[in-house]
């Protein structure tokens, strides 16, 4: 997969940018607030359909606009297309947003829109993956696996909806006020949906597993044991059934993949709670390197990698597994410092001013 272009419209910082890209390794170079990492997240955009960064996507706008765009020339196989991805802010202000997307100038679905492109963005932020909360790393999960099965994004949109409706039908039961005769419906819903996500998932952490152990041994060495472990808060027509009365009461849905959650083990130890800052970077960039493995396998095809600033966190060992890594396909990247022993490899180098 490649990207040849990229031009931004009121995307946060950038009023207005039209960035080429080599074959093979862009450097994009700047001070603070020059807008590096924003170029990085609109690309992965386009393969998400979403930041992983905002909440909403009303933020990606600039500020006094009602408007961003991210449009894109990109190659996945022999195939080229041009990507459109724009953010239009409501009327009625606040966070509300709508979002419009094309591909060769025709308009099509979110879904639909989502993994025509495929890219792995690695930035000091992952660290959440193991210090942040069960949602920072369902999130992960379900952009990852988005990008590569769109029966997925859509059994997701579908499950995270009709968890919403029976929320609020839970509540009105609680408060004697109905929502008897809906509530199987949306229990329907979210049975078969909720089967779905967590087979996919599953099948995901199967082929996870495998590549994370391997990489852990790259980076850590024959004594480094990487395990992880998908801890599935499973769904089942029996469970529903055993927490109705819980769910009443709670009014809310107490099981499912909207409370999975997965665990890196380094060494026998849960890395969140009891690994050092040293290895839960190391058990980051194993991740990292295995998402790029794992789309591979499923596009027969590697996906552009994304290494926001990272080399100031990661020691020489980590910096030389990840230079290894950038020969296998087409990468940006992104840093404040000069990093001389990367501009002998990029064949483009971007120097931003801030605007």
């Amino acid at each position: 997969m490649k990207i040849y272009n990229l031009k931004l419209t009121n995307y946060r910082n950038h009023s207005k940018l039209n960035l080429d890209f080599d074959d093979k390794l862009t450097l994009i170079t700047g001070p603070n607030g020059s807008g590096k990492s924003n170029i990085l997240e609109a690309i992965h955009l386009l393969s998400t359909g979403r930041s992983d960064r905002s909440r909403y996507d009303r933020d990606l706008i600039q500020y006094n606009k009602f408007f961003c765009t991210v449009a894109a020339k990109v190659s996945t196989g022999e195939e080229k297309f041009d990507l459109e991805l724009q953010i239009i802010g409501s009327e009625k202000g606040g966070n509300l947003s709508i979002k419009k997307a094309k591909i060769n100038k025709v308009a099509k679905s979110i879904q639909y829109f989502t993994g025509i492109f495929n890219s792995v963005l690695f930035s000091p932020e992952d660290i959440q993956l193991t210090t942040g909360s069960p949602s920072e790393r369902r999130k992960y999960i379900d952009n990852l696996i988005s990008q590569v099965d769109i029966n997925y994004k859509r059994a997701l949109n579908d499950y995270v909806k009709a968890v919403r409706q029976r929320n609020k039908l839970l509540e009105n039961i609680s408060q004697g006020t109905g929502g008897w005769d809906q509530i199987d419906f949306y229990t329907n819903q979210i049975l078969t949906n909720g089967m779905l996500i967590q087979e996919k998932r599953g099948k995901m952490f199967k082929n996870i597993k495998s590549i994370i152990g391997d990489n852990g041994i790259k980076l850590g060495g024959e004594g480094t044991k990487l395990e992880l472990e998908y801890k599935k808060n499973e769904i089942s027509k029996e469970r529903l059934e055993e927490y109705k009365n819980r769910e009443i009461a709670a009014k809310t849905c107490l099981i499912g993949p909207h409370r999975d959650d997965f665990e890196i083990h380094f060494n026998k130890h849960n890395v969140s709670e009891f690994g050092s800052r040293g290895e839960q970077r190391t058990c980051v960039l194993a991740l990292k390197l295995a998402e790029i493995e794992y789309i591979e396998k499923i596009k027969k095809e590697r996906p552009v990698l994304l290494l926001d600033d990272i080399f100031s966190e990661l020691d020489a060992k980590h910096q030389e597994a990840v230079l290894q890594t950038i020969e296998g396909q087409q990468t940006t990247i992104t840093s404040t410092a000069n990093l001389e022993f990367i501009k002998d490899k990029a064949l483009r180098v971007v120097l931003l001013p801030i605007e």
